[in-house]
């Protein structure tokens, strides 16, 4: 009889632990989309003052000019901070708006009198020869309404250019950044 139970704790082998893999994997994806919701949230956060101004500035410009609908919002950090609107009156005349930072000047600009978009690319195109045009805005320098180009340069370096809004000459010129 010894003989018998002896068997049997010998074929008797211990529980194995098994893995649940699909348990393993939904922990996994759980954890992620915690992450995921978490930087969101994060960028949701930082940006809101940055869209909180973009809101009062769309405000201030519809109440101090005759701009019906806001296209385009820039900013400028050079000595002083400004904010240039492009946008469209109630009867389609393209506008520039300028404005101070403490939001309480603004002076508008025929968008018309100014170079088109496709004339300022063909003008930095010709002159400049970038590999790469990073952005065309436009902003005030010396009480002048401008266009600031920053672009890649056939070195690859980083240059910005001021230009004259109405015909493109150059007020100054920055190479190799």
């Amino acid at each position: 009889m010894m003989q018998f139970k002896d068997d049997i704790r010998i074929r008797h082998r211990p529980k194995q632990t098994h893995v649940h893999w699909a348990r393993f994997w939904f922990i996994i994806a759980g954890v992620g989309i915690l992450l995921g919701a978490l930087v969101l949230g994060y960028f949701y956060v930082s940006l809101s003052p940055m869209r909180n101004d973009e809101v009062r500035l769309q405000r201030f410009v519809k109440k101090e000019t005759n701009i019906a609908t806001v296209q385009q919002i820039s900013v400028d950090h050079r000595q002083k901070t400004t904010y240039a609107i492009t946008g469209t009156t109630v009867s389609g005349q393209q506008k520039v708006a300028i404005v101070n930072s403490k939001m309480n000047q603004v002076k508008t600009y025929n968008r018309d009198n100014g170079l088109t978009d496709k004339q300022l690319r063909q003008l930095i195109l010709t002159n400049y020869k970038p590999k790469k045009i990073y952005s065309a805005n436009i902003s005030e320098y010396k009480q002048t309404l401008v266009w600031e180009v920053s672009y890649k340069g056939q070195n690859n370096t980083l240059n910005y250019v001021t230009l004259d809004f109405k015909t493109g000459k150059s007020y100054r010129v920055i190479n190799g950044l």
